[in-house]
């Protein structure tokens, strides 16, 4: 069975969604948290939709975000779109950020850091355009591997 919307296509928009506005740099480093979500099953069950579409991850996802219309409507051929596509191709097999590189926020629009941000399991690898990048620990992502991925 073939899917209307293939996972290329969800991964892409995600990096539509929550990264348009970035360098391409940044873009293609969403792109590699998603994919190392879903590497890790972290937030994930190993599928681009599964990990996209995982409640509460994307904040362009939730029913009472004002982008999420805009981001399901958006036009095939614009540049942002077709950057977007671009740094989801590039985010695969990316070094730009190391293993187990699965969460960012960006502090401008987020009032306070996230908890999850200043917890034991995170630690802050670097800061793409707006959004700073954070990993698991070694000892959380060996956890995550142990459990298989879960």
């Amino acid at each position: 069975m073939t899917a209307v919307v293939s996972p290329d296509v969800w991964g892409a928009m995600c990096i539509y969604a929550e990264a348009r506005n970035q360098p391409f740099d940044g873009q293609v480093a969403v792109g590699i948290t998603i994919r190392e979500r879903m590497r890790l099953r972290h937030f994930s069950d190993g599928t681009v939709v599964g990990t996209v579409w995982k409640p509460a991850q994307y904040s362009w996802t939730l029913s009472t975000d004002a982008q999420r219309q805009r981001v399901l409507a958006v036009e095939a051929d614009t540049d942002a779109w077709h950057t977007a596509v671009q740094a989801w191709e590039a985010s695969e097999g990316s070094d730009l950020l190391p293993p187990g590189t699965v969460s960012y926020y960006n502090p401008a629009v987020v009032a306070r850091k996230p908890a999850w941000a200043i917890s034991d399991e995170f630690e802050f690898v670097r800061r793409i355009g707006d959004h700073l990048f954070y990993r698991l620990t070694a000892v959380a992502r060996r956890g995550k591997l142990l459990e298989g991925g879960k």
